[in-house]
Parts: C-alpha cells; structure tokens; sequence
C-alpha cells in the first residue's frame, strides 16, 4: 500500500515538473525543459527603435537662398544697355532742297511742275468756266445756292467779298458770250502767259453789260481755271491802271 501511495506521488511530481518547464518563460536562454531534456531555442530579442521625432515648421525661420546671377551674364546684360544706349536714333531729314550741293553731273530735274505753254484747248476751258463763273453769279438764287454753286470755282478773296445780306438779286442777268482779253497786266517776256487770262464775259440784264474774270491755274491742275477777280467794265480799268503804276509800266 505504501509502495503504490509512493509511485503515485512521484509521477504526479514528475507531471508537475513537465507542466513547469513547458510553461516557464523565464528560463534563461529561453531553455525549454520537456520531460528532463533540455532543447535549446532562439528567441529574438526585440530591438529597440526610438522613433523619430515629427518633423515641424511651427516657429522655424525659413531659409532663403540667394541666387548670384554669373559675372558672364551679368556683363553681357551691360553689355547690351550700352550697345541699345550708344546708338543714336535715325532721323528724317526734311531738308526743302534735297538736290542742293550735289554739284557734278547734268542738271537734276525740279520736282516742282511748271508750265511753259498754252494751247487752244486750255484757252477754251478758260473761257467755258468764265461763263460758268457768271452764269453762277448772276443767276439771282438765294444767297445758299448762289455761294454753294460759286465759291467752289473762285478764290477765298472773292467770297470774302460777299454775305447772306449782300444784294446778289440785283446781278441777276443771262451769260451772252465770252472771249478773252489782251490784259497788260499778264503780259510776260517770250510770249503768252501760261498761268493766267482774263476773259470778258457779256450779260444781258444784269447790273453791268460785262463782266471781267480774271483766271489763273497752277502746273498741278493745269485743266482746272478758278478766278481771283469778277469785275465790272470800270472795275477792271481801275484795276489794270493800278497795277502797271505799281509795277512801273
């Protein structure tokens, strides 16, 4: 009996000892003892990592970086200034006589048109706007009409002799013919003036029995007559008297 009470008590020692070693965590080495053998085993040791610390831009001073332009770029930009700099800018010339002091060679041509005769065909036009100018003078329209029709074919100083008041009625009359006048005052060395004439210019039933138109032209419009004065018979002989004294002839 006290054999069997004896073995019982030394397998439950022998079990608790088996429980104890397979569940003992602390054996050093980490040894695991199973049944009185000892097996070895490798158990990691767990490293230790301080975590880094959170990066953060809370009460920092940013940094700035300063970019240096090189000495190359920087003189080839002053370069450049001084170039744009020192060119001078182009002018116009306007000089009036641009063939002046060229000297050598045959003579330049003027640029300015001249005329140096006259024909038939422009004494004709001469005498056909003569007609129109009187025809417009004396057709006795309201002073509107009348300047509207007139003044385009007379100078500024022949409409300055006339207004809204003026008592162009009485001119009223009817253009009979026309044919030019030897005028003293055109008269020229070698022959007939080639920039004026005058024309007297018959009316019936007007003021005057005539009118005398003084015509000139210029080289740039050589077909287009305009008159500097309409005067009458009387008019015209103070005005060709006053002329030659003036001019000593």
């Amino acid at each position: 009996m006290t054999r069997k009470i004896t073995a019982t008590a030394a397998a439950l020692a022998l079990l608790a000892t088996g429980c104890s070693a397979s569940t003992d965590s602390s054996a050093p080495g980490g040894t695991l003892i199973t049944s009185g053998t000892s097996t070895a085993t490798s158990t990691p040791t767990p490293s230790s990592t301080t975590p880094a610390p959170a990066t953060t831009t809370a009460g920092r001073t940013p940094t700035v970086t300063e970019v240096t332009a090189s000495p190359s770029a920087t003189e080839s930009t002053t370069a450049a200034s001084t170039t744009a700099a020192a060119t001078p800018t182009p002018t116009v010339s306007l000089d009036p006589s641009p063939l002046a002091g060229t000297g050598g060679g045959p003579q330049q041509p003027s640029s300015v048109p001249t005329l140096n005769s006259i024909t038939d065909e422009d004494r004709g036009r001469a005498l056909e706007t003569a007609k129109a100018i009187v025809a417009a003078y004396t057709s006795g329209k309201p002073y509107k009409e009348w300047s509207e029709e007139l003044y385009p074919m007379v100078d500024p100083e022949v409409q300055n002799e006339y207004g809204p008041k003026s008592r162009i009625d009485l001119l009223k009359g009817t253009v009979i013919s026309a044919e030019l006048v030897d005028d003293p005052t055109l008269k020229v060395p070698g022959g007939d003036n080639p920039y004026w004439l005058t024309v007297s210019v018959r009316v019936e039933g007007s003021l005057s029995p005539a009118y005398y138109v003084r015509l000139h032209r210029t080289a740039e419009r050589p077909n287009k007559w305009k008159a500097s004065h309409i005067l009458e018979p009387q008019g015209y002989k103070l005005f060709a008297e006053k002329w030659l004294k003036q001019h000593n002839k």
